[in-house]
């Protein structure tokens, strides 16, 4: 989001042109590259939220099947 800091910069005024400020890019353009590193950037961190909230709920189901599995244990043994 703060990539317009280095634009005014010598090496970016002598490949764009003199009229190169801050905020605007003279003969350049930046095109997709921006869009879609913030494209990337979200899905990152939309996927990142995804597992750690599937890996919750999974790890649950996991105790869940021991809790059982034990209960049913305990029960075979009563019976026996």
């Amino acid at each position: 989001m703060i990539f317009p800091d280095g634009w005014d910069a010598e090496v970016v005024r002598d490949m764009c042109g003199e009229e190169t400020g801050k905020y605007t890019l003279g003969n350049c353009s930046v095109r997709w590259a921006y869009m879609l590193a913030i494209v990337g950037i979200m899905d990152a961190l939309i996927l990142s939220f995804l597992a750690f909230v599937l890996g919750n709920r999974q790890n649950d189901f996991q105790l869940e099947e021991q809790l059982k599995a034990e209960q049913k244990g305990e029960a075979l043994i009563t019976l026996s």
